[in-house]
Order: structure tokens, then C-alpha cells, then sequence
């Protein structure tokens, strides 16, 4: 396997690991909130009515909403819908680029090393980290599933909750078994300190029953962080990646011209 199609795929990087901005997480919660203030101050009072009835005195008050308001309501929480929808949807695209491109990279590694003790483990590691991490997940299905499933009541809740479940686990076992890989490489490689200072092998494996327990006992809120750990965790992941496989692609063209 020629270097320049290592090379390649690591260029290729910038392309499938996105980093998304930490912030985006906060606009679908704070577009509702105002939605819903919208919504609430869209309600006045108009006019009290008094009347007598086979005498006795009555009197109601009319109220009729700001149809402006209420409509301004309305469209903020849509956007903030919206806006919830496309991160899902970027959260489960960069999985998958991400994931089928290393995938691509260690199996593209693993026939470009003459070492052949070596470029069979690194095979054989690329087929476990495969079968371990999953398929790419269709995120349009996925999104699809999720808005049908609102039909039923609470359903919608359960899939979101299983979503955040596999955006977090499939990255827990794809970096459990990169660090197996790494370490297969730096027997060989002259990779210097890149063990000791990177972070992959480290991914956050964040509990989903604790983390929905608390969601519901904060009445939602909690859910705020757990987005939140949904974008971080994978940024910081892909920071570690261009650091690492830079040292790889130096270390594999050293070896290459030595």
C-alpha cells in the first residue's frame, strides 16, 4: 500500500472529523425558552363583562391572545426543533465518517508495514474494532424513527435516549480498541512519546441509565449536559486523532526512507 494513500486519508480528516461548536448545544433549549415566554406573554387581558341574571351580578373577564406573539412563540420553538434535529443528525454523520475512515486508515496501515507479525495484528485488530464499534447508522432513518415514534406517548423519549446511548458507547469501543492499535504500532514504529501523551483510550464511558434517571429527576435539564458531552467528547477525540496520526504518517515515512 503506497504512503500517499496514508497520507490521503489522514488529509482526509479534516473533511470527516468535525468539530462542532460546544455553544450550538444551547440553542434549541434557549429558542424554546423564549418560545414559550412568547407564547405566555401572547395571552392579555382584553375586557371584563358585567351582567345581570334573574338577579344575580356577574362578571367574567374576555382574553384574547397577541396572535403576533403567539405566532413569534410558535416559530421560535420550531427553529429550536429544527436546529435540535440537525445536530442529532451531525452527531450520528461524523460517526460514521469518522469511524469508516480510521477503519479505512489501520487496514491501509496494516498492508503498507513490512513487518508481517505486525500487519497481521492490526488486521485482525481493524476486523474486532469493526464488529465491536457497529454499521455506520443511517441518521436520516434514525431522525425518521424518532419523529414517527412521537406519535405513541414517552416512545420519542426512548429513542432519543437510545441514540445518545450509541453515540456514546460506539465511541467508547472504537477508541478501546484504537489505543489496541496504537500500541501494536509503536512496537514498531518510531512513534516517541505518543502513548504516553494522547488521550484515545480514554473516552468517556458515560453510564445511560444514570444519566436518564437524572434527566428525569431534573426534569429535563440534565439533558443539557448529556448534549453536551455528545459533542465534546467526540471534538476532543478528533483533536487527539490529527496530533496522532500525524506522528503515525511521519513515523511510517521515516521507517520508509530509512
Amino acid at each position: 500500500m503506497s504512503i500517499d494513500v496514508i497520507e490521503r486519508l489522514v488529509r482526509k480528516g479534516e473533511e470527516t472529523d468535525r468539530i462542532l461548536p460546544v455553544a450550538l448545544m444551547f440553542v434549541p433549549p434557549v429558542l424554546t425558552f423564549i418560545g414559550v415566554l412568547l407564547m405566555i406573554a401572547s395571552s392579555k387581558e382584553q375586557q371584563y363583562y358585567h351582567h345581570y341574571y334573574h338577579g344575580y351580578y356577574y362578571e367574567y373577564a374576555s382574553t384574547e391572545p397577541d396572535y403576533t406573539l403567539l405566532a413569534l412563540g410558535l416559530l421560535f420553538i420550531a427553529v429550536g426543533a429544527v436546529v435540535g434535529v440537525y445536530i442529532v443528525y451531525s452527531l450520528i454523520s461524523r460517526r460514521n465518517a469518522h469511524m469508516e475512515r480510521t477503519l479505512t486508515l489501520y487496514d491501509a496501515i496494516s498492508k503498507h508495514v513490512e513487518d508481517q507479525d505486525l500487519s497481521a495484528r492490526l488486521k485482525e485488530s481493524v476486523l474486532r474494532m469493526r464488529a465491536e464499534q457497529g454499521e455506520s447508522k443511517n441518521p436520516i432513518l434514525w431522525i425518521v424513527i424518532y419523529l414517527l415514534s412521537n406519535v405513541v406517548p414517552l416512545l420519542g423519549v426512548f429513542v432519543v435516549v437510545y441514540i445518545f446511548h450509541f453515540l456514546n458507547k460506539d465511541f467508547v469501543k472504537h477508541d478501546r480498541n484504537e489505543r489496541i492499535i496504537l500500541e501494536q504500532l509503536s512496537s514498531v514504529l518510531p512513534m516517541g512519546d505518543t502513548l504516553q501523551m494522547t488521550k484515545i483510550g480514554k473516552f468517556p464511558d458515560r453510564n445511560t441509565v444514570i444519566y436518564f434517571v437524572l434527566t428525569l429527576l431534573t426534569f429535563g435539564l440534565f439533558e443539557i449536559y448529556w448534549f453536551y458531552t455528545l459533542i465534546r467528547d467526540p471534538n476532543e477525540h478528533f483533536t487527539e486523532h490529527r496530533i496522532v496520526e500525524a506522528r503515525i504518517l511521519d513515523a511510517l515515512k521515516s521507517t520508509q526512507s530509512g
